[in-house]
């Protein structure tokens, strides 16, 4: 399934099926690999570039040069969010679905992600949960979830 970009949203166009997206090569670069290998060891990685840590990390610091990869442990703070009540094609979900951008204090940027919360508001302190470690294959995926700390 794919859609058509569009800024009002009124006129936004939904195609069922497919989209063609074999024929792109994603190459997630030195960092991306690293991250990768780190998620499935449970862990979150940053780019530290002079004094500011970005996450995710940035293959090139703002100075075009290699920044040093260090974990990010949080806290965690929720910066903005958006509950989803339905799917895509409005069917009403048993349970709605909490999406949140994520921010951990010390670094600039953060990670959109669900929220598994009773009550979710700007500002809360979360942090991840992984799957299990024989499930994780280095995706972000491998974070089920952030939660209340």
């Amino acid at each position: 399934m794919s859609w058509w970009k569009e800024n009002v949203a009124s006129r936004i166009r939904h195609y069922p099926g497919k989209m063609e997206v074999e024929k792109y090569v994603y190459t997630p670069g030195v960092h991306g690999l690293e991250q990768a290998k780190a998620l499935k060891e449970g862990k979150i990685l940053g780019a530290k570039c002079g004094d500011t840590i970005y996450v995710p990390p940035l293959t090139l610091c703002p100075d075009h040069k290699p920044g040093e990869l260090v974990e990010v442990r949080g806290p965690w703070r929720v910066v903005t969010y958006t509950i989803i009540a339905e799917t895509m094609d409005g069917r009403r979900l048993e349970k709605p679905e909490v999406i949140a951008v994520v921010k951990p204090d010390d670094a600039e940027g953060g990670l959109i992600h669900r929220v598994e919360a009773d009550q979710v508001y700007i500002g809360m302190e979360v942090e991840p949960v992984f799957k299990p470690e024989a499930e994780r294959k280095g995706t972000i995926d491998d974070i089920l979830y952030f939660k209340p700390k």
